[in-house]
């Protein structure tokens, strides 16, 4: 008996300090990026670019879209239409997919208004560490507005301060908990890999002359 409660007190100081870690990693990620993120686009900063983080378009079995990624849309338009933002790249997974992130995204921005000469593609934005590394190589000092929803902005903006991007962010349309919920349980996964991510320095998987971000065709009915 008495083994058995030392191992639940194990287990239970065990699963408190990871508790505790991943509640601390949470808070201080929100408090970073607060004065950085924006609901109103008339307070938004003009940017020349905005990162549009990708996600996939359709989800499940019965390929539904997916709200997330309907969202950024509307948000990317929206800055676009309010003169916000002279040029938006597609940062994604479009590699070796059947249905490309960033393919999805620039037709779907093209189809609401934007100029195709006026988007590029990262199909190499595999992770947004990677998104942000790949942009900051790209681009240089070139401020950004980055644009997901208002979570996955956080940790996009904690990413880009510590590689010296000039970034601000434009929270798209949020989903309510109870719809989103592996998405935030991800999420939380995500924030304590971020700190393992910053302090070793991890590169993005695809490097610029590999996988150049740049313009191309828009394919409708994408």
């Amino acid at each position: 008996m008495t083994i058995l409660l030392n191992i639940l007190c194990i287990l239970f100081i065990v699963l408190f300090i990871a508790f505790c870690t991943a509640a601390l990693a949470d808070i201080f990620i929100s408090f970073k990026a607060r004065r950085f993120s924006y609901d109103d686009p008339v307070l938004l900063p003009e940017c020349r670019y905005a990162l549009l983080l990708g996600t996939a378009k359709y989800l499940g079995e019965h390929q539904a879209l997916n709200r997330y990624y309907r969202y950024r849309i509307d948000a990317a338009v929206e800055l676009w239409r309010a003169g916000k933002i002279s040029a938006i790249v597609v940062s994604g997974s479009g590699l070796q997919q059947s249905v490309s992130e960033t393919v999805c995204m620039q037709a779907d921005l093209v189809a609401a208004g934007v100029p195709e000469e006026a988007i590029w593609q990262d199909p190499a934005g595999l992770r947004t560490l990677d998104s942000i590394i790949r942009f900051k190589e790209a681009f240089g000092d070139s401020v950004v507005c980055i644009i997901s929803q208002p979570f996955h902005n956080q940790r996009a903006l904690v990413q880009a301060q510590f590689h010296g991007l000039h970034a601000t962010a434009y929270n798209a349309r949020i989903i309510g908990w109870r719809a989103g919920f592996k998405i935030h349980l991800r999420e939380r996964l995500a924030r304590l890999r971020l700190w393992y991510d910053l302090l070793r320095r991890t590169p993005p998987q695809h490097c610029l002359s590999e996988v150049p971000i740049a313009k191309h065709p828009t394919k409708h009915g994408a």
